[in-house]
């Protein structure tokens, strides 16, 4: 796609410049956020509803990986390689369904994927969020991810788990940061389906990034009035149809 090429362009750019004017190579930050999920807990562990999956990948080969029960894991997998720095920024609602998921299946996951893969990690930070959908709510979580987010960062989401504006708020904190932030780009941005009524387990983990760019496409389409939008996003993302 024209615009993730470019975002990738970007990166490698930065790195070029960054070793011809020290002589050192140059590699960002990788950070990957997401969100907890809300699943229940059962009365015995065997019992709990939060369980494993297997994604297909979908549109995007590097998402491939085993089962697991947080699609954050095969972004990592798929975009850190062995000694990158990573951070892993968790958005942790309040309530004991969230915190026993956290603790007892985020946590063991994520450090057993550093420990397999090598990876420069000092360990999962988290964001509190309260469990409400008020806009007041909402403005705060913006504000804390956008002041987790620093310069030289690649950013990376999972827009699967959360209440129904997470996502939106962590899209609009991820544009924020790639305008606002010094050498700061993005990298994917990923979800992950389940298929609850599908006797065949058909779950697909998806790249949305596209969604990420086209906002701006949007915008700037927008202000050109421009008479046959679809056509125009198709083109500027490498969309075919």
């Amino acid at each position: 796609m024209v615009l993730l090429f470019s975002s990738l362009q970007k990166t490698q750019n930065l790195r070029l410049k960054a070793y011809y004017s020290t002589g050192v190579d140059y590699y960002m930050v990788k950070t990957f956020i997401c969100a907890i999920p809300y699943q229940k807990r059962g009365e015995t562990k065997d019992k709990d509803e939060l369980r494993d999956v297997l994604y297909e990948p979908r549109g995007n080969t590097k998402l491939a990986y085993g089962s697991t029960r947080f699609p954050i894991i095969p972004v990592i997998n798929g975009y850190a390689a062995k000694g990158d720095k990573i951070r892993v920024i968790a958005i942790l609602t309040d309530g004991p369904n969230y915190k026993y998921n956290f603790d007892t299946y985020f946590l063991p996951d994520i450090a057993r994927l550093v420990d397999d893969n090598g990876y420069a990690f000092d360990g999962v930070e988290t964001i509190s969020s309260p469990d409400s959908e008020s806009i007041d709510t909402q403005l705060e979580l913006f504000m804390n991810i956008i002041s987790r987010i620093g310069d030289d960062e690649e950013l990376y989401a999972c827009i699967t788990y959360g209440t129904k504006p997470t996502p939106i708020v962590q899209l609009m904190a991820m544009n924020y940061a790639y305008k606002i932030k010094k050498n700061t780009s993005v990298g994917c941005i990923a979800y992950g389906r389940y298929m609850h009524a599908d006797p065949n387990n058909n779950n697909g983990i998806y790249d949305q990034t596209a969604l990420f760019y086209m906002d701006s496409i949007v915008n700037k389409l927008a202000e050109m009035k421009a008479p046959q939008p679809e056509a125009a996003i198709r083109a500027m993302l490498g969309i075919e149809g």
